[in-house]
């Protein structure tokens, strides 16, 4: 009996150590790959480094005077950005009343013109609105 109970044991440290190897195995495998992609990450990005950050531009020799741009021709800067209709002041005051008349309707009923003799309410007649108008004293 004694013979069997350390076959069982050596089985078990067998497949003990063989699983620890398969796992030591994958562990380095795994470090190996991150090693060679960090190397390969420094090696792209030193290599950057050691250029100049900022690519410069050809240095075309002209003679004379330089040509400017269109955005350094109008020498705007830093400007804010201005509304369209704001631009042409008759526009601006024509939007401003098309504004005080929309305004206006709403405040006032507009005058409707007797066409025919008087033929009742066109629109009916609401006992729960009343539009009269006080006369001052």
């Amino acid at each position: 009996m004694d013979d069997l109970e350390s076959h069982e044991v050596d089985d078990e440290e067998e497949d003990s150590e063989s699983g620890g190897d398969s796992e030591n195995e994958f562990y380095n495998q795994a470090e190996k790959l991150r090693a060679a992609k960090r190397a390969s990450k420094n090696a792209t990005y030193s290599s950057n480094s050691s250029k100049s950050a900022v690519p410069s531009l050809p240095e075309d020799t002209v003679d004379g005077k330089r040509y400017i741009t269109s955005q350094m021709s109008k020498n705007r800067g830093l400007t804010r950005s201005r509304n369209k209709n704001k631009k042409n002041p008759r526009k601006n005051y024509k939007l401003k009343h098309q504004k005080a008349l929309r305004n206006r309707k709403g405040q006032v009923q507009a005058i409707r013109s007797q066409s025919a003799p008087y033929g009742g309410e066109s629109t009916g007649i609401n006992a729960a609105i009343s539009r009269s108008v006080r006369f001052k004293n």
